[in-house]
């Protein structure tokens, strides 16, 4: 009984039971087990993914056989199997290879084939080369065996034998006899399937092995090897394969000639490269300049053994071949020039692929080589040229082809022509498209007519070669002229039979079916449905002829839709005059062959419908259509001057159009007459349909070169329109697939030059049919016509702005296959999208290889870096000046790679912008450059400046953006700069490739796999960022590599950091995109599957069925690895929130909406987090049913919040939603503890500028809303934090509707009332406008708490009232709606309340609720708190005032909205004059009172009149004022309520404007976009200068909606772009008006230049049509802003601008632009001497410098901003000299900065003379003593008073006078701003009265009995006079009154 214990037990304990024979129980029942289970991905596989590898291992023999097949059954039915091999197969190679046992011996090959055919053959090779290191001899040899197996049965397109054959020499020459004989067959059985290319690596055996083996090889030698055994992924293949070839008939020789094709492998792949770089002598580079010619040969020998070798390590190679090319072109000596040409085909031989780089440059100088005539010199050329040509690409070095061919030398001519012949037969024809066919035809049928013979025979050999490489029908129409020539056409074919192609030509995979007669074979191959989707349709023929151009090449169209077939234009021999007579009169009767010239127009015309006749009689196909044609064109022809007999000529020739027959030979007979007719007024019609009939017959594109280029030739202006009106049409028949674009523009463009406006008008609408298929691209060509064509042609453009492209109806028939082929797609997608025209292949290059001289080239070299600096500077010059450029830029890119590396930052700054802009302006070809600067880029990567580091990414990315990433990706460049880079090089080229990995689609494997051992030590470097790039590129490269060859690489790792790896690779995992799923049919084993549902063993129903326990019921049970703790992030950065979302809102996971938690939530979000790879440790602390974990992990979390903060954005939904389950905890700890951190979490957010996603939103806010009415106060008060700070990362609008006006509905009556008191400070700090629908909704709502029964919700539901109160004054009772009368009491007496207190200030200002992706708080300036009205503005607050309100009113016809009486006071309060204030109009009235006149008390001033001089008062003005004829209103309080009756007055026009401001102002798009064109309106007319009173309210709405779009991408938004050309073009209307613009305040200049800048910065106009238009208006407007505002205003409103953004530290491009403002305020100061008001500047510099000193500028990188400011400073001092001292008095501490300091400095360097004239007021000064002190008391008493204002200023000023060192600031720091002005102004006249006594004209003036003199000095007696005045006649004033 003992012995059967352990079966009781699990299968998986007993696999590793102590006991032997329960192992082999175990290992015998989960064999059995794993044949029974049906499904390959089974869970039940999973369970022994640790345990496959301790069966191999077994200590036991028969346990060990038994667990091989066990293993052997693992492997072959479950699906990740693979993850296992590297364990297992290391137990199989040191246990089971070399066993005892014969079974275990072939069970362990088996397993081995087996983790081969599920493809881990990469993993089994590498264990098995490890096995052969091993010392026992038994298992090296069995390893062999085991490789020479798997070689056999896969062959070695899937066994790698590269590794395998650098083992060769190794196992020859071990000591063991069976290792030598195994390693023998596995060498012969390596031959069977590579072939020759194994010989080269058997050189290092010994000569004896090597004749033994050479005796073996030729007996197999002609023997074909074939696998035996196939992967996994192409069993499914071979089966289809095999299927078919059992149906196929006997012998299809195609198929077998296919299969039984020879493999070729390259010995170049298996060899070893070797450095010969580092081999060369010291000396090389100085011989190969030495004088000698012994020496350079000497050197060029030393060279050329190294050359030899087969292939060469990857290095720089740039110096070596230039060298190289520096003697072949230039040197004298002919031996030296054949030696280095050897040496340069050595270096391409030993590069291959990888000499692209230096090919463009060496091309053109071997071809000019060529020359030579001395035939050693020709042969080592030919063959250099040959194989650098393997390197490069036909199509960038076209261009130094043809100018080869068109050399004067018949010599270069010959041998580039041959060399055209040698390449054609290397390249592949796809490569060979119509452009290059073009250009090399055309160069080459010029040498045709060349008179040496050599000269032609060499073209006809390249022509003939071409046309055996892309068939005759490609070439054809581009050799017409060759035709009429037999023997050149001859000689031609001659050499196209000759030619032999040695490339590998793609050919047609056709269906193996069964053969079809071939009446019947088109028609049933379009039927019949392939067998196999991957396939091609039969057809109809059974093998294309070789000659014919294959379907991958150019000259076939593709368009989008349908398969489609454009058919190409049919070439044949004029006929001779003889020939069409002999063909017409079998045809036609000679009376109406002669009857077509009749003079007599009836007999005419009898033939030609006769003509008709008979040719309409007849099959198309049997008509000779040159001949008839021909005759129907004789004179008169097409030029007949009748109408009648004209229209049946071109009736006739539009039959014969349609035949099919029609070719180019015979259009060319009639095509330029029928075009004349275009403009007949009465066939014209008959003339285009005959030009369209031709068209279709040949092809539009010849047809509309010819009509273009006769047309422009006519006069009649006639012709030329219609000829642009029929090709318009004729493009929407025909498509726009096969035109030459550059042609029709070219020809369209002329036209709108005609003086016709007929023409011009056609042309314009031939421009917007282009527009159709081109699209704004077609603005480029337009751009230097005038401004009103370019109005014309834009709204023609406009016509067709949302229009698609019409699909073709001519010219396009449906090839057979097209049905069968995409059965799917419908009729109107054919030919629906035209294939996009790329406009830059349109403009004219530039070549710029001239201009690259080699003077240039060593300028750039020089050792002084001055001249090297100069030489970039000429390089960027030619550049720009090119605009666009050709590839060829000669040795350009060679010497500016050494200027990426210069000692010099500024020089390899200047090389980075170079590099740059070379990609710009050529385009895709700069690919061919990549590989000679990107080392430079990279290195560039490395440098410690920040601005190298950001020009080099910005320049990678600009070559990626222009060329692609391929190329970045090749010859192990990024391998080699990661091996030998700097820890910065590394940091940033990971973060590089962590952003560009996920979104290029394909990369070389192979590059990617050698940088992963890199990538693996850098995950765990020392240094922090090169450990958090290293991390993020993870998933990068894992997409591209794949898990399973990652994991692979682990095995190079030491194990210490093997585990850290890993479990990285485990997270980044999951962040895997999702393969899409294969379309196929359900396989066998998945119908089994279904067959089989309940037929599964129990073990495997028990574990499927089998429940997860909750983590917070209960802790789960874990393992000991398990409990580990979890040292990996706590979040890590992915995308799987997108997918969550989708998840959620299609229903795939629970909807996060609960009452309270159900546990199904909790298990939901657990996997959530498991899934984002969340630490694990984190997880149990969060999911733990103790509290305190709760608390550990929110404080896990809030300790990397810091430092991981996208990784806390990236899985933020789940966050929040676990702290969602915490308000359901009881224990308040965690609660407060997880406010805490919610609090942090959203400082972060809004620091990120981050916006609250909406699931994210509902996941979490409605559950914090109920926390809102906790019993708790320091909960609440956290919740009500985390609202205010909900309003700067969620839409105000959103939260205030549709979650706090929720929480209302809630039972608990706290939370009621907690949520209005959040309502109204929402409303106190964003307005109405939030409110949605409609703020009388809300507030209907709000009323409705009124009535509640709870004290605290009504007072609630009252300051909600109260603050709408606020904003509409009394409309507040009819918005809310019907209540009762008890609540409408209640409400009017707490607005009565209200309404005797000011407003509370809101704790922040107003932001925009508009919806946008993130609220910009971190740019310079706080853009909401402008956007309310400040005191400087006269801002109605009606404005906040929502559309939906706006609209509502309207409907119930509510009267208008009167200001609140708040408002009002608010607004008076500016006016109320302070104790200090002295008004002087008052002594002015005093003056011109009449005794006898009582006067009235004067309470509301106005100021106005301190703006003009105060004049001495006298008797007589005062009788002419006071009693006149009719009396004028004194100025009197009631002068306010006239102001106000007045405004109330408003005209009708002014009220239009408001309301249209109104709706201008408010935040909804589509509504503000309705109000602009009446606002556009009211300015365009004489209207505008109703904006006078609106200035700044204007300019500030205008603002508003600048900044409501900043949410809105431009590119994708129409109404956005639309509203930015709207707004641009109001403000230009605003300041047409020459007097608008002067009343706009400081802050208003600052918000709107604040959003004209950043527009200009933050680049959202990058994707705008016309960008460069946006940028230069918008350049324009900050410059009018800055001329045309208030001086003073601009001035302050930039300095706080600059001020802001250097506190906030703005992004360095806004502060420079801030300053560039400044300067051009500079530099236009002077003209503003007497408009600047400098106390306001001084004190803005003041506070300035307050904030900023010198020495804060010290540690800073650019202290431009204060040397800006200082420039100011200076620019003020120099207009207003020493005087300047007197405008601080505004400053109320002017020791808080140096700006006194530096203005008496600048004045002293100045040198002005002003200095020590004028008494500097702001020098510190002494304590007053109490009687002084006293004194200024009384003083300032009487100039507060209104009778004693004159004579307390000129005693304060005899007061200074006397004591220069006493400080009056104290009292005048109590007054205002105005009093204090007031003060200093007075002062400053009665010092100027008393120093220039005599500068006053005299004046006489009368004043009763006294007369005073006006012109004398004004002494103290004349003020005494003055007062005693006043006192007698305001004593007797009052005596009147009592």
């Amino acid at each position: 009984m003992e012995d059967d214990e352990y079966k009781k037990l699990p299968l998986d304990e007993r696999c590793v039971h102590k006991l032997w024979k329960a192992r082999v129980n175990g290992y015998e029942e989960v064999t059995k087990l794993f044949r029974q289970i049906d499904d390959e991905k089974s869970p039940e596989f999973a369970k022994y993914l640790g345990l496959v590898k301790k069966f191999v291992t077994d200590s036991n023999a028969m346990g060990q056989e038994k667990g091989l097949e066990a293993t052997l059954a693992f492997a072959e039915n479950y699906a990740n199997a693979g993850k296992t091999v590297g364990e297992v197969m290391s137990g199989i190679v040191t246990k089971c290879m070399a066993g005892p046992k014969t079974k275990t011996r072939e069970l362990a090959l088996q397993v081995t084939l087996t983790y081969i055919e599920i493809e881990k053959q990469d993993a089994v090779v590498e264990e098995l080369l490890k096995g052969l290191e091993l010392k026992n001899p038994k298992i090296v040899a069995a390893c062999i065996v085991a490789l020479t197996t798997a070689l056999r049965e896969f062959g070695y397109k899937v066994i790698q034998l590269k590794p395998v054959v650098k083992k060769i020499p190794v196992l020859f020459a071990d000591r063991d006899k069976n290792v030598r004989d195994e390693a023998r067959l596995l060498v012969i059985e390596m031959y069977r399937w590579i072939g020759a290319a194994l010989k080269p690596q058997l050189s290092t055996l010994q000569p004896v092995q090597v004749t033994e083996l050479e005796a073996e090889f030729a007996k197999i030698e002609g023997q074909k090897a074939v696998p035996t055994r196939y992967l996994r992924s192409q069993q499914e293949k071979q089966a289809i394969l095999a299927v078919e070839a059992a149906e196929t008939c006997d012998g299809d020789d195609d198929e077998e000639d296919e299969v039984d094709e020879p493999i070729n492998l390259d010995p170049y792949e298996l060899a070893t490269p070797v450095d010969i770089l580092s081999k060369l002598p010291k000396d090389f580079y100085d011989k190969l300049e030495a004088k000698k010619w012994q020496e350079r040969k000497e050197a060029l020998e030393a060279l050329e053994n190294l050359v030899k070798t087969p292939k060469l390590e990857n290095g720089d190679y740039g110096d070596l071949v230039r060298a190289l090319k520096k003697m072949i072109h230039k040197d004298s000596n002919v031996v030296v020039v054949a030696l280095a040409a050897k040496c340069l085909n050595g270096v391409a031989n030993g590069l291959k692929k990888r000499f692209q780089p230096y090919s463009g440059a060496c091309i053109p100088a071997l071809l000019e080589k060529f020359k030579e005539k001395k035939q050693n010199v020709v042969v080592a050329l030919r063959e250099t040229i040959d194989t650098i040509y393997l390197s490069a690409n036909l199509e960038n070095i076209l261009e130094d082809i043809i100018e080869a061919l068109g050399n004067k030398n018949p010599s270069v001519k010959t041998e580039t022509s041959l060399f055209l012949a040698r390449a054609f037969t290397r390249t592949v024809p796809a490569v060979v498209n119509k452009k290059i066919l073009k250009a090399i035809t055309g160069a080459l049928l010029k040498l045709m007519n060349e008179p040496d013979p050599a000269v032609r025979d060499a073209a006809a050999d390249a022509i003939g070669t071409l046309m055996k490489l892309v068939g005759e029908r490609a070439v054809a129409p581009f050799i017409v002229e060759l035709e009429k020539d037999a023997n050149k056409m001859a000689k031609i074919r001659e050499y196209c039979e000759k030619a032999v192609i040695v490339v590998k030509v793609p050919g047609i995979k056709k269906e193996k079916t069964k053969v079809v007669p071939k009446a019947q074979s088109a028609p049933t191959s379009a039927a019949a449905p392939p067998k196999a989707p991957a396939r091609r349709p039969a057809t109809s023929v059974k093998k294309r002829p070789k000659t014919e151009i294959s379907s991958g090449t150019a000259t076939i169209v593709k368009s989008k839709g349908k398969v489609v077939k454009v058919p190409t234009k049919v070439i044949e021999k004029e006929l001779s005059d003889e020939e069409v007579a002999e063909s017409v009169g079998e045809l036609l009767p000679a009376d109406v062959v002669n009857g077509l010239a009749d003079p007599n127009w009836k007999n005419r015309l009898s033939s030609v419908e006769s003509f008709l006749s008979e040719i309409q009689g007849r099959e198309a196909f049997s008509l000779p259509v040159q001949a008839l044609t021909k005759t129907l064109c004789k004179k008169p022809g097409l030029k007949d001057t009748n109408f009648q007999v004209l229209k049946a000529r071109l009736d006739a020739i539009k039959i014969l159009a349609g035949t099919g027959k029609f070719s180019v030979t015979s259009a060319s007979f009639c095509l330029n007459d029928i075009t004349e007719k275009l403009g007949d007024a009465k066939n014209g019609t008959s003339a285009g349909e005959a030009l369209t009939a031709i068209a279709e017959a040949t092809t539009l594109n010849h047809v509309s070169t010819i009509v273009f280029e006769f047309a422009h030739t006519q006069k009649s202006p006639k012709v030329l329109q219609e000829t642009l009106l029929w090709l318009g049409n004729a493009i929407k028949e025909f498509g726009f697939a096969n035109l030459n674009p550059k042609f029709i523009i070219e020809n369209a463009k002329k036209a709108l030059a005609s003086n016709n406006a007929q023409v011009r008008g056609a042309a314009i609408s031939l421009f917007g049919v282009l527009f159709l298929y081109m699209g704004h691209n077609l603005q480029m060509f337009i751009e230097n016509e005038k401004p009103a064509l370019r109005e014309q042609i834009n709204a023609e453009f406009d016509k067709y702005e949302n229009d698609k492209p019409p699909s073709p109806i001519r010219g396009v028939v449906k090839s057979a296959s097209s049905d069968s082929l995409d059965p799917d797609v419908e009729d109107d997608e054919a030919g629906g999208d035209a294939p996009a025209v790329n406009v830059m292949d349109l403009l004219p290059r530039s070549d710029i290889s001239g201009q690259i001289t080699e003077a240039l080239i060593v300028e750039m070299t020089d050792k002084n870096w001055k001249v090297r600096n100069e030489a970039l500077i000429k390089v960027a010059n030619i550049i720009s000046e090119a605009k666009l450029i050709k590839p060829n830029i000669g040795d350009l890119p060679q010497a500016l790679a050494l200027r990426l590396v210069d000692s010099n930052s500024k020089i390899a700054q200047t090389a980075l912008s170079i590099c740059e802009s070379i990609a710009t302006a050529m385009g895709p070809p700069c690919k061919q450059h990549v590989r000679t600067l990107f080392p430079g880029f990279l290195q560039g990567l490395g440098d410690s400046k920040a601005w190298i580091r950001t020009a080099s990414v910005q320049c990678m990315n600009t070559f990626a953006d222009q060329a692609g990433y391929k190329e970045f990706f090749e010859g192990e460049m990024i391998h080699d700069a990661l091996k030998s880079g700097s820890p910065t090089l590394r940091s940033e080229l990971w973060l590089w490739l962590s952003e560009k990995l996920p979104k290029i689609k394909q990369v070389p494997k192979e590059e990617l796999i050698i940088c992963i051992p890199y990538l693996y030590a850098n995950v765990e470097d020392r240094n922090a960022d090169v450990r958090k790039n290293a991390n993020e590129a993870v998933l990068g490269v894992m997409i591209h590599v794949g898990y399973e060859a990652m994991v692979k690489q682990l095995e190079k790792v030491k194990p210490a950091s093997k585990s850290v790896i890993q479990a990285q690779l485990e997270k980044v995992r999951p962040n895997l995109p999702a393969k899409p799923a294969p379309t196929k049919k359900p396989s066998a084993s998945e119908d089994k599957v279904v067959r089989s549902g309940g037929a599964r063993p129990a073990t495997t129903t028990k574990t499927i069925t089998k429940p997860i326990k909750s983590a917070v019921a209960k802790p789960v049970a874990r393992t000991k690895k398990e409990d580990d703790i979890d040292t990996s992030p706590l979040l890590v950065v992915n995308n799987l929130k997108h997918q969550r979302t989708i998840d959620e809102s299609k229903l795939k996971v629970l909807k996060w909406n609960f009452t309270t938690p159900r546990q199904e939530f909790v298990d939901l979000l657990r996997d959530q987090m498991t899934a984002a790879n969340v630490n694990k440790t984190l997880i149990a602390n969060m999911f733990h049913a103790d509290f305190k974990y709760h608390i550990k992990a929110i404080e896990s979390l809030s300790d990397d919040m810091q430092d991981n903060g996208q990784a806390l954005i990236s899985n933020l939904d789940l966050i929040l939603k676990w702290l969602t389950l915490r308000f359901f905890d009881t224990n308040p700890s965690v609660l407060l503890k997880g406010l805490e951190y919610l609090s942090g979490v959203f400082q972060m957010l809004i620091t990120e500028q981050y916006h609250l996603l909406e699931n994210e939103a509902t996941c979490f806010i409605p559950y914090l809303i109920t926390k809102i009415g906790d019993p708790k106060d320091a909960v609440r008060n956290g919740v009500k934090t985390l609202i205010k700070q909900l309003w700067l990362v969620y839409p105000v609008n959103k939260l205030f509707t549709y979650y706090l006006m929720e929480g209302l509905k809630s039972k608990n009556a706290r939370q009621r009332a907690e949520c209005l008191e959040a309502m109204a400070l929402t409303i106190a700090n964003h307005g109405l406008n939030i409110c949605i629908p409609t703020p009388q909704a809300c507030l209907k709502e709000i009323a409705k708490q009124l009535s509640d029964r709870d004290n605290s919700v009504r007072n609630g539901a009252l300051n909600c009232a109260v603050q709408a109160y606020y904003i509409v004054g009394e409309k507040i009772f009819k918005m809310v709606g019907n209540i009762s009368d008890k609540d409408m009491s209640l409400l009017e007496e707490r607005i009565k309340r209200a309404s005797k207190k000011p407003p509370p200030q809101p704790i922040m200002q107003p932001l925009q609720t508009t919806k946008v992706n993130k609220i910009d708080l971190t740019q310079n300036i706080n853009i909401p708190t402008q956007l309310t009205p400040t005191n400087d503005q006269c801002d109605d607050d009606e404005e906040l005032m929502d559309d939906h309100e706006n609209d509502e009113e309207d409907e119930d016809n509510l009267p208008e909205v009167a200001l609140p009486s708040q408002v009002v006071e608010r607004e008076s309060k500016r006016n109320i004059p302070n104790p200090y204030q002295l008004d002087s109009h008052i002594i002015q009235k005093l003056d011109s009172m009449r005794e006898e006149i009582p006067a009235k008390r004067v309470e509301v001033f106005d100021l106005n009149f301190l703006k003009t001089e105060v004049l001495a008062p006298s008797l007589e003005d005062a009788r002419a004022r006071v009693i006149p004829v009719s009396p004028p209103k004194p100025i009197l309080p009631t002068e306010v309520l006239t102001h106000t009756r007045q405004a109330s007055a408003k005209s009708s026009d002014a009220l239009a404007f408001e309301r249209h401001m109104q709706t201008f102002g408010g935040t909804n798009i589509a509504k503000a976009i309705e109000a602009v064109t009446p606002l556009e309106e009211i300015l365009r007319s004489n209207k505008g200068n109703i904006l006078a009173d609106y200035e700044d309210k204007f300019i500030t709405a205008l603002s508003h909606q600048l900044f409501n779009l900043h949410g809105y991408d431009p590119g994708k938004n129409t109404a956005c772009v639309r509203l930015y050309r709207n707004l641009l073009t109001l403000f230009e209307l605003f300041f047409a008006h020459p007097k608008l613009g002067r009343k706009i305040t400081t802050n208003t200049i600052k918000l709107i230049i604040s959003e004209f800048l950043k527009l200009l910065v933050e680049d959202r106009l990058d994707n705008v049509q016309n960008k460069d238009s946006y940028i230069r208006v918008l350049n324009l407007h900050c410059v009018k802003l800055i001329e045309r505002a208030d001086h003073t205003n601009c001035i302050c409103a930039l300095i706080q601008f600059l001020h802001e953004c250097v506190r906030f530290h703005g992004s360095c491009r806004l502060t420079d632009i801030v300053m560039k403002c400044l300067w051009r305020v500079i530099k236009i100061m002077p003209t503003w001497e007497d408009d600047i008001d400098c106390d306001r500047v001084l004190l803005d510099i003041h506070n300035f410098f307050k904030e900023f000193p010198t020495l804060w500028w010290k540690n800073k990188p650019s202290d431009t901003p204060i040397r800006t400011i200082k420039t100011i400073l200076h620019s003020i001092a120099k207009v207003k000299g020493a005087s300047l001292t007197e405008h601080l008095a505004n400053i109320p501490n002017i020791n808080d900065s140096e700006l006194e300091m530096f203005i008496h400095k600048m004045i002293r360097s100045l040198k002005l003379d002003e200095v020590k004239q004028v008494p500097l007021k702001t020098e510190s000064r002494k304590m007053l003593p109490r009687s002084s002190h006293a004194q200024l008391q009384d003083i300032f008493q009487k100039i507060g008073s209104k009778e004693e204002t004159k004579e307390g200023l000129n005693l304060l000023y005899d007061f200074l006078q006397q004591n220069p060192e006493s400080d009056i600031d104290p009292f005048l720091q109590r007054s205002s701003q105005f009093f204090q002005e007031y003060i200093q102004k007075n002062l400053k006249e009665i010092e100027n009265e008393r120093k220039n006594p005599t500068s006053v004209q005299s004046s006489v003036e009368t004043n009763g009995n006294t007369t005073v003199v006006a012109g004398d000095a004004k002494d103290l007696d004349y003020y005494r006079q003055r007062l005693a005045q006043y006192k007698e006649t305001w004593d007797k004033k009052n005596a009147n009154t009592e």
